[in-house]
């Protein structure tokens, strides 16, 4: 499992509300088609014809492309972030977008999220820091994810309402078995653990 920060800044525009918002990340490009069906070979064809962009930005760009595309991973971690916090989200799978913007605008090249929570940036350690300082489009970080220590903070969700009606199959005494077993899993060894376990927490807190 893998953490990575994405700009937020897309075709000069802030996007944060619309990450949040739509519940995606992305990139922009979009004159290289659906990347999942163009052959790897093809994108730099695409991106000179499209994009008329040097060697030095050819090469970065492609970069960012097959490491969104093809390195990150469903399940993997993502951050963005405004002047005041940052949010965590957990990434899904890749999909290619075209139907809503202009040519000038779009941002084609998605991934889904589940937005787990939001920490004050304040409370990121150095190294966390480091990566949303860095100024690549797209930084992945360089430490066990354990390092960030994201779940210290993780303490005001932002994720969606849960639009499946609630069950009404499962009785109280089970219910708070769940969520027994969920606070013992805020102390386990493994962060990943803690963080799904305190997320799933916080969206029954929400119902």
């Amino acid at each position: 499992m893998n953490l990575y920060h994405i700009q937020s800044n897309v075709h000069g525009i802030n996007r944060v509300a619309s990450f949040l918002e739509d519940n995606y990340i992305g990139i922009a490009w979009s004159g290289t088609g659906d990347l999942e069906h163009t052959p790897p070979e093809r994108w730099k064809e695409q991106l000179v014809q499209n994009d008329r962009l040097d060697e030095s930005e050819l090469a970065g760009t492609l970069a960012t492309l097959h490491t969104f595309v093809n390195l990150m991973q469903d399940g993997d971690y993502v951050l963005i972030s405004d002047d005041e916090w940052t949010y965590v989200g957990d990434i899904g799978d890749y999909y290619y977008d075209d139907s809503a913007g202009s040519e000038e605008d779009l941002i084609c090249h998605r991934r889904g999220v589940t937005w787990l929570g939001r920490i004050p940036l304040a409370e990121l350690n150095d190294k966390v820091q480091a990566l949303q300082n860095d100024s690549s489009i797209l930084a992945k970080f360089e430490y066990p994810i354990s390092q960030a220590q994201l779940d210290r903070g993780l303490a005001v969700s932002v994720a969606a309402e849960a639009t499946n009606p609630p069950s009404t199959r499962v009785d109280e005494a089970t219910i708070q078995t769940a969520l027994h077993v969920l606070r013992e899993a805020l102390h386990s060894e493994e962060e990943e653990l803690r963080i799904r376990a305190a997320t799933a927490i916080l969206q029954f807190a929400k119902q």
